[in-house]
């Protein structure tokens, strides 16, 4: 099945296709402007590393357009986040933008705390007159853009409180809680979030609460990356071969931590270090106890700087912690 097609009817969307259970959640949980509680997770994610062709570029993105605060410049790489934490790391190293076709990255995801900071995310990108793409994933909304070099980012609001279950009859469909079917990668009304604008004030920083949320990342082999990251920790959440897709959460109620898809085609290398797109992510566990459970399932790794370095089943390097 051509991307496309996945992108048009998966994306985001078979996150929710084993769900039905979930519902009761959806009544527990208050659909306020209140900050998002991830602490029952055991696992979050650090700082996401970039090759970049052009660190002017992407200094102007990720302050102006996305509103991070510029944290630390040291040579070619500079550090983007909020008030207390890095989110991004950019290296000027690649030499030429971002390429498709390769095992790698796919998108990854800025999450906002509230629905008020979401709003503020996308009135800014409006301001600027940048290009995104809107679209509502009953569990997420969700904002798609580019970086300078083509990578892929998604703005995300987490909203599993909207979700009631998957209608597979006559298509792939959603039921909210409210009963309303409707397509699993609907339009999201622009205009409505735009309803919770809190500031207006696009020089403003981004909240210190805005958090990576999720890598959906380009698997060489679908199956192998779900093992991995099982094998680490991470909770299976939907496996579906015929896809050739799959997802994992860290013990939440947004169970779309990590997805992988084969969309690019299956067994394509990793993409070269030249071109544009990740470097390595962190991801963070919250004990000592589930860092070393993590390590002893990884038959390579190396020690370093109070973590380990290790690659998943596609060859992706990734840092973990525990703190």
């Amino acid at each position: 099945m051509h991307r496309n097609k996945f992108v048009k009817t998966i994306l985001g969307t078979s996150m929710l296709i084993t769900m039905d259970g979930f519902s009761s959640i959806a009544h527990a949980m208050s659909n306020t402007n209140k900050e998002k509680d991830n602490s029952s997770e055991f696992a979050t994610f650090g700082a996401i590393h970039l090759n970049n062709t052009d660190l002017v570029k992407s200094t102007f993105f990720w302050t102006k357009i996305v509103g991070m605060k510029l944290r630390k410049v040291s040579g070619d790489s500079a550090e983007f986040g909020t008030e207390k934490q890095t989110l991004v790391v950019v290296h000027q190293t690649a030499k030429t933008s971002f390429k498709k076709g390769y095992s790698g990255l796919y998108h990854f995801a800025i999450h906002a705390p509230n629905k008020g900071e979401f709003a503020n995310m996308l009135y800014r990108l409006i301001a600027n007159n940048y290009p995104f793409s809107p679209v509502d994933h009953t569990m997420s909304k969700s904002i798609y853009l580019d970086d300078p070099d083509g990578i892929n980012i998604e703005f995300t609001l987490e909203t599993p409180e909207r979700f009631k279950r998957v209608v597979t009859s006559g298509g792939l469909k959603i039921e909210t809680t409210d009963g309303t079917i409707k397509s699993a990668s609907a339009y999201l009304d622009v205009e409505e979030i735009l309803k919770d604008v809190t500031d207006k004030d696009v020089s403003r920083i981004i909240s210190k609460d805005t958090y990576l949320g999720h890598l959906h990342l380009y698997a060489n082999n679908v199956e192998k990356s779900n093992t991995f990251y099982k094998e680490i920790g991470f909770l299976p959440f939907n496996y579906l071969p015929q896809f050739m897709y799959a997802d994992l959460g860290a013990g939440g109620a947004y169970k779309h931590r990590i997805a992988l898809n084969s969309w690019h085609g299956i067994n394509k290398p990793i993409a070269p270090s030249e071109h544009a797109g990740m470097k390595h992510f962190q991801i963070i566990f919250n004990s000592k106890e589930k860092l070393n459970q993590a390590i002893k399932n990884v038959s390579v790794y190396e020690e370093k700087d109070g973590g380990y370095c290790v690659y998943d089943a596609t060859g992706n390097q990734i840092f973990l912690t525990n703190s």
